[in-house]
């Protein structure tokens, strides 16, 4: 029975009918970086034959052939293969040299070969061609000889002082340490010290028996080596073993812990440390803070600060304060005052004074004053809007929030105005 379902798709990157390995492994071509991005890229001079320069100045050099020469070129001038000979002279260019030259009076006096004649008569035997000046100096070691010596040996007696001073003998040689050998009959050169090592054969025993030589049956066995083993118990700590001790019991359970029972009392070392106090005992003394010694009740704290205050807030200030007295009595204007003066600080008044709580009579007559004449009854909805934290007062600021929110809603219409007035009257 065939099934109806169809198989699913194949997995991957398909590429129609035709699927090769070629196709599957040619991949697109990565994107090319826009000419405008990528002279900014520090890849772009990475490339063979790119001219390192700046990256506003690539388009301009563009324009510009790169064999163009700056500056005046010269050609009159001696170049570089006229001045240096690339070839051998030949005859006739030596002879037209030696021509040209031969008019130097330094030519004449001195010709080429000849050294210079300046009239002096020398002996006969100081003519000869093997004169030399100087004293002869005798012949010793060469310079060879110094820096590459001979390798021959020794002899018998340079080895001995070496011997004796450095204390060192030659590799393989044994050391005379002047035993008297005659008398034991003995050949150092010849015997071997040691016990001599029995043969075992070829069964592959040897080297278990220098190591272990108690496996042999032959040979006696030590009475001693019981007590090693012993001994080894008792000093070497075994893995995941306690010390044996040869004196400890063999049936004691597995949580026994040795040593002495400590007897069951009320101290602890808690209590020895921290101790116990009774409340009473916790309680500070009656005379704490009190002096001791006669004629020290009188002490000064230690917060007093002695020498007269820059603001004699300490003492009140006068009721008719003369000019000439300068003294701050905490009423002058502080350093932040001065650097950051307050608005209306110019006219005498202070920011504080618009928070002062005032009566409706007072503040009626303020804001008559400068303009603001309202009728009685949307006076009495503006105090009502002001004065609901306080009904009997209210501050400047206040009472000109609450008219500006009437001046707001009038300048708006009828309808704003009459919603300000029903959220008034509706409040209670």
């Amino acid at each position: 029975m065939k099934s109806s379902h169809t198989p699913p798709r194949i997995a991957g990157k398909v590429f129609g009918d035709s699927e090769r390995a070629s196709s599957c492994l040619t991949f697109d071509a990565r994107p090319v970086t826009p000419e405008e991005v990528r002279r900014y890229r520090k890849s772009y001079f990475a490339e063979p034959g790119a001219r390192i320069a700046h990256p506003g100045l690539i388009n301009d050099l563009k324009q510009i052939d790169p064999l163009t020469k700056h500056g005046v070129s010269t050609s009159g001038s001696h170049h570089v293969p006229d001045v240096l000979a690339n070839a051998p002279a030949t005859e006739y260019q030596r002879m037209q040299q030696q021509r040209s030259e031969s008019t130097y009076a330094s030519l004449k006096r001195e010709p080429l070969g000849r050294s210079y004649s300046r009239g002096h008569t020398l002996p006969a035997h100081m003519t000869k061609p093997e004169y030399a000046f100087g004293i002869s100096g005798t012949f010793g070691e060469s310079a060879k000889e110094l820096l590459y010596p001979s390798t021959t040996l020794n002899n018998k007696q340079d080895d001995e002082l070496y011997k004796r001073s450095h204390g060192a003998v030659a590799p393989g040689e044994q050391k005379n340490r002047q035993y008297q050998w005659d008398n034991a009959k003995i050949d150092p050169a010849k015997y071997r010290f040691g016990v001599k090592t029995i043969s075992l054969g070829s069964d592959g025993l040897g080297a278990a028996t220098c190591l272990r030589p108690e496996i042999d049956e032959n040979a006696n066995k030590p009475v001693v080596t019981v007590k090693q083993v012993e001994e080894m118990r008792s000093t070497y700590d075994q893995l995941g073993k306690p010390r044996h001790v040869s004196a400890a019991a063999t049936n004691l359970p597995s949580d026994h812990v040795f040593g002495v029972k400590l007897s069951k009392d009320d101290e602890t070392a808690r209590g020895c440390i921290q101790g116990y106090y009774t409340e009473d005992e916790q309680q500070p003394d009656a005379d704490l803070g009190r002096p001791v010694s006669y004629g020290w009740h009188n002490v000064t704290p230690e917060t007093r600060s002695f020498g007269v205050p820059s603001i004699r807030s300490d003492i009140p200030m006068p009721s008719r304060r003369s000019i000439a007295d300068c003294q701050n009595y905490g009423d002058d204007s502080s350093s932040k005052e001065l650097l950051y003066p307050e608005e209306f600080a110019s006219s005498g008044i202070q920011d504080s004074e618009f928070a002062v709580p005032r009566d409706k009579t007072q503040l009626r007559a303020m804001f008559e004053q400068i303009g603001y004449k309202l009728s009685d009854e949307y006076f009495a909805l503006v105090w009502k809007d002001t004065s609901k934290s306080h009904p009997n007062a209210a501050s400047l600021v206040a009472f000109r929030d609450a008219l500006n929110r009437f001046l707001a809603a009038e300048d708006m219409g009828q309808s704003a105005l009459e919603e300000w007035r029903q959220r008034l009257e509706s409040a209670r």
